[in-house]
């Protein structure tokens, strides 16, 4: 408890009831855009050793605010110093350092006990503006994972080439090895093809029939982006195709085509049509992979040509990343792919030009410093579409590194953890689990997603990723090829190249607890078969502290439910734009999630509107988390959304659903009642003045049906694979219902967006109820959530009072605007429950279960996570 207080009092200023238990955080965010905090923080017990060191920099950077828009930014550049120390004047065995950018790896184990650090900006005359002294602490049992230095790697850096797609020493191996692979075959299949369709150029491949007719800036230039990354994204892979046949083959046909059709890429940076940074990421791509493979065949004109690209995109890349990468919460693009790319750029052209010398440093040490996972619990807060365009980089770089260091980078704790997320977040033929932009997207795991598994299975030697993996196969054994040269996703050549062998340890998915949380994350899901999913009943969950930010939506303490692996109440709207009016009013918005409006009004957009997962036990018999939302709500205050609303157009106005925040206190509770597939959600509401509370729930496969009594409200949702979802909904105060099947804003295809088809993208509509209070300043409402299949009917919730009777269980809570929030829910037994009370045992809750046959009893308080940006 004494290192949470010191943690809290560093971080953010924060009230508590009078039950200490409960902690009521009121700073304006817990994570920023920028970083505004030190890593280590003070006074944090650290998790890994040893600890990477990181700083907030001397001219806060936000970059690019929208792809296409182009802003001057001011970023000089700087130098830091930093210092560590068991002793807190710095006078003996100090570790020092000097860095162009704002981290530092020690790469050495540090002992344990108690250690001080200080960083310092050092001006141009030489003078350090040193900040404060922190302290942190290590213990014997934090865990160690200390990758070699720079230097180590570099030493074992092969000098000839190729040595990034593969090593040259293993080149033989591995084409004797593939001789009779199906997925190599299917490069020179591709590569063939080429071969008898040349290119043309750029102006007479793109189509801008449709661009033209925008007006918005925003969507002209983005509109015009994806024309044109469409041929790019195609070229793409037909390079990567080439390269790859001509490794597998040393066919110098591939060559020649090769570089017939890469000379006509690079000749279009200079068109009106080609734009935004995935353009030019891709050809320093395919440029690093040309030069690594052809590097015996080159004409030295051709070299020449290759290098050039490298250095001039490079030398981009690297001046955009230095001094704002590594202190940007999440920088999308370049996380997902063009990190990547000028890493390799980097390591290919190390020792022969001279820029990649400091491309290797920054890009090897900010890897070591913040990835592979930008928090530690293994979640991915822009949700499952845009975890996918992460895979790639995920897999990739560690493998890389591994393989020229000997050092296994996949030993990163967070793999394992990550594993799991891919698990529970989509499991095997279910819909994913409904955040972030796209989401509705994921219907089942696809082969980027199950060639991810895979990948992990083999690197961490992980028995959950291989029952997935298996799981999904023996139903679609061709998963993995659906998605063969995928720009993000495909990791056919790691397949093709890679010694480690796919576990032979046979696990089912059946044998994981039926709840995960991942709180750091702020996501968490809950099921009842994991291991057969047209049995399965789902909740999934998110109250993240990253707020609305970057691909996330302003959903913080909504819920969705599935059965069989469709979605029943789920999340509405769609995916039209980034910044269009329908995605922020009736997709990323508040309204368009199974959360609460406040007086019609949403949540913020940006990381100030955030929640987090308080508390959290996952169970036998019974499970439970807690979400709270209690500052999301307010005016949008984000400066980088303030500026993309300017671009964009968006009005953050009380009419869209923005206004003064009256939220004093939001929690939701949910509790799992083993496998019965029935779900208790109890929400705690506290106004700063009276206003009316709206509880929402969407569907989007099939219309809602909604029955009203004296007693309660029954809202049920079914889906197209036979499963239902029944919320028995009570209040507080006296409720109003409505059911609308149109969007607060239309959806457009202002992209031209067109299906398998050919044919134009049409967006149905979906259904919105919602149960809206009186003005009141305090509410409470109970949802007993009864999803299930075809196999039984709807479960009875009797009532009495205050008190519910539902199968085997029995619910009792404060139902009252008066006295404090409470909630116990026990079986018939009286030996599995869950009791939460405001007003006794300082707040805390209190579990009891059986597991594996033994009684367990938990006492649970508020925990907030670590948080470093």
């Amino acid at each position: 408890m004494k290192h949470l207080i010191l943690l809290l009092s560093f971080l953010l200023p924060y009230q508590a009831y009078a039950q200490e238990s409960i902690l009521r955080i009121t700073h304006p965010t817990l994570m920023h855009e920028v970083r505004k905090t030190p890593s280590p923080l003070d006074g944090q017990t650290i998790t890994m050793n040893p600890p990477r060191f990181m700083w907030p920099d001397k001219y806060p950077h936000l970059g690019q605010v929208l792809d296409g828009i182009e802003e001057e930014d001011f970023k000089p550049e700087v130098t830091y110093r930093i210092r560590i120390s068991r002793d807190p004047k710095f006078k003996s065995n100090v570790i020092t350092a000097e860095r162009k950018w704002a981290f530092f790896n020690p790469h050495q184990v540090f002992e344990k006990g108690k250690w001080y650090w200080q960083h310092a900006y050092v001006n141009k005359s030489g003078k350090e503006e040193w900040s404060p002294v922190y302290y942190f602490y290590i213990y014997e049992t934090t865990h160690v994972f200390n990758p070699p230095a720079l230097d180590e790697l570099l030493s074992k850096l092969p000098q000839t080439h190729p040595r990034i797609l593969l090593d040259a020493k293993d080149w033989e191996q591995i084409i004797q090895r593939n001789k009779n692979n199906p997925e190599a075959w299917g490069y020179r299949v591709r590569a063939d093809k080429c071969i008898s369709h040349p290119l043309k150029h750029l102006q007479e491949e793109i189509d801008t029939t449709e661009v033209v007719k925008l007006t918005n800036i925003v969507q002209y230039r983005s509109a015009l982006i994806r024309e044109s990354r469409k041929i790019v994204d195609r070229e793409e892979a037909n390079i990567e195709a080439i390269v790859r046949a001509y490794l597998l083959t040393k066919d110098t046909k591939y060559y020649r085509e090769g570089m017939t059709r890469l000379t006509e890429i690079l000749s279009w940076k200079d068109s009106k049509y080609f734009a935004g940074d995935f353009n030019l990421s891709t050809i320093l791509s395919m440029s690093t992979s040309a030069y690594d493979a052809f590097y015996h065949l080159l004409k030295p004109a051709e070299k020449e040509l290759l290098l050039k690209c490298i250095r001039d995109n490079g030398s981009k890349f690297f001046h955009e990343y230095v001094n704002h990468l590594e202190n940007r919460i999440a920088d999308n693009h370049v996380w997902q792919m063009t990190f990547r790319i000028l890493n390799m750029a980097a390591f290919a052209t190390y020792g022969e030009i001279p820029e990649a010398a400091t491309w290797v440093d920054y890009c090897y040490n900010e890897w070591v410093s913040r990835l592979p996972g930008l928090n530690a619990d293994g979640g991915w807060h822009n949700g499952d579409s845009y975890f996918h365009v992460h895979i790639r980089t995920l897999i990739e770089v560690p493998a890389f590194y591994s393989r020229v260091s000997g050092f296994d980078f996949f030993a990163d704790p967070w793999y394992n953890k990550n594993a799991l997320y891919v698990i529970y977040h989509q499991p095997p033929f279910s819909k994913s689990a409904g955040h972030g932009n796209s989401h509705e997207t994921k219907k089942k795991p696809n082969g980027t997603r199950v060639g991810y598994a895979d990948a992990l299975a083999r690197e961490c030697n992980n028995p959950w990723a291989a029952a997935y993996v298996r799981t999904i196969q023996e139903r679609e054994p061709n998963i993995m090829q659906t998605t063969f040269l995928g720009k993000s996703g495909d990791l056919t050549w790691y397949r093709c190249t890679t010694n480690k062998p796919f576990p032979t340890e046979q696990r089912s998915l059946a044998e994981l607890p039926s709840t995960k949380v991942f709180n750091e994350t702020g996501v968490a899901t809950m099921h009842t078969a994991l291991g057969n999913i047209e049995k399965n009943a789902m909740l999934s969950f998110r109250s993240s502290p990253y707020g609305s930010t970057s691909h996330a939506l302003a959903n913080q303490n909504s819920f969705n439910t599935f059965y069989g692996g469709k979605e029943i109440f789920y999340s509405s709207g769609h995916r039209t734009g980034f910044t269009d009016d329908h995605c922020m009013y009736a997709y990323r918005n508040t309204r368009a999630h199974n959360s609460i409006l406040v007086n019609g009004m949403t949540q913020k957009i940006g990381t100030e509107g955030y929640g987090w997962i308080p508390r959290r036990y996952e169970g036998e018999n019974i499970s439970y988390m807690v979400g709270d939302a209690s500052n999301a709500y307010g005016k949008v205050t984000s400066t980088i959304w303030l500026k993309r609303g300017k671009y964009s157009g968006t009005e953050y106005t009380p009419e869209k659903g923005w206004a003064k925040n009256k939220v004093d206190f939001f929690r939701r509770h949910i509790i799992q009642l083993g496998s019965t597939g029935l779900y208790v959600i109890y929400d705690e509401l506290k106004g700063k003045k009276p206003v009316k509370w709206s509880y929402l729930l969407h569907t989007v496969e099939l219309p809602m049906e909604v029955k009203e009594s004296m007693q309660e409200v029954t809202v049920t949702g079914r889906n197209k694979a036979g499963g239902t979802s029944v919320a028995h909904l009570y209040c507080s105060a006296q409720t109003e219902q409505a059911v609308v099947d149109t969007f607060f804003c239309e959806p457009t295809n202002w992209k031209n967006l067109t299906n398998a088809q050919g044919k134009a993208v049409k967006y149905p509509n979906h259904w919105h109820f919602s149960s809206t209070t009186a003005p009141c300043k305090t509410a409470r409402f109970l949802t007993i959530m009864d999803t299930h299949g075809k196999n039984r009917s709807d479960m009875q919730v009797v009532r009495q009072g205050d008190r519910f009777t539902v199968g085997d269980w029995t619910i009792s809570c404060n139902l009252s605007d008066k006295g404090e929030s409470a909630i116990h829910v026990t079986d018939k037994t009286g030996k599995v429950s869950v009791s939460y009370d405001a007003g006794k045992q300082e707040g805390r809750t209190q579990v009891t279960d059986f597991v594996k046959g033994k009684q367990v009893e938990k006492t649970l308080a508020d925990y907030l996570p670590d948080f470093e940006i």
